[in-house]
């Protein structure tokens, strides 16, 4: 806070220089806060803490509300209890690893790195594939590896073309 030694008008900015009123240089206000008074002991606030009475439940039993009641509590404690069954779900991790290297031998086709990309596309493309086929319940994504395997049959030829194209017109 700063005040203007001419008019006595405050000013909430600190970043304001001169008055608005008067163009007087502006000087800061000292911080006219009371002194932190520092206390010898603590306060007791509340005297009766630790000499009530501890709590008592009501004489009446506990009932829960009607909707509650459906069944007597002897038969839900004699219920089994049964563990929440979650789906297994099928390994799909090599029909991915193939399609990502289908993809990636497409995008290095132009460099040669296609071939290397779409030759490895294709192996692990036909082992997911395989495992697929023989067990279908563990392993899935037998669409995904199909798919790995076009695409990287796809650069392998487009690869190969580029090889006899570049090489021709040298």
């Amino acid at each position: 806070m700063k005040v203007c030694p001419n008019c006595k008008q405050n000013y909430v900015d600190d970043n304001l220089n001169f008055c608005l009123n008067d163009g007087g240089i502006l000087e800061p206000v000292p911080d006219e806060a009371p002194p932190t008074i520092l206390m010898s002991q603590a306060r007791t606030t509340n005297q009766n803490w630790g000499n009530e009475k501890p709590f008592s439940p009501p004489n009446e039993p506990f009932s829960p509300p009607p909707w509650q009641q459906s069944q007597p509590l002897q038969q839900q404690q004699n219920q089994p209890y049964m563990a929440p069954v979650y789906g297994q779900g099928q390994d799909q991790t090599l029909p991915t690893i193939a399609l990502v290297l289908g993809i990636l031998s497409i995008f290095l086709t132009c460099c040669y790195g296609g071939f290397y990309f779409g030759i490895a596309a294709l192996i692990v493309g036909f082992i997911g594939m395989n495992n697929a086929n023989n067990n279908p319940q563990a392993y899935g994504g037998k669409g995904l590896a199909i798919a790995g395997m076009i695409i990287c049959g796809i650069s392998f030829l487009a690869t190969i073309f580029w090889i006899i194209i570049v090489f021709s017109s040298r």
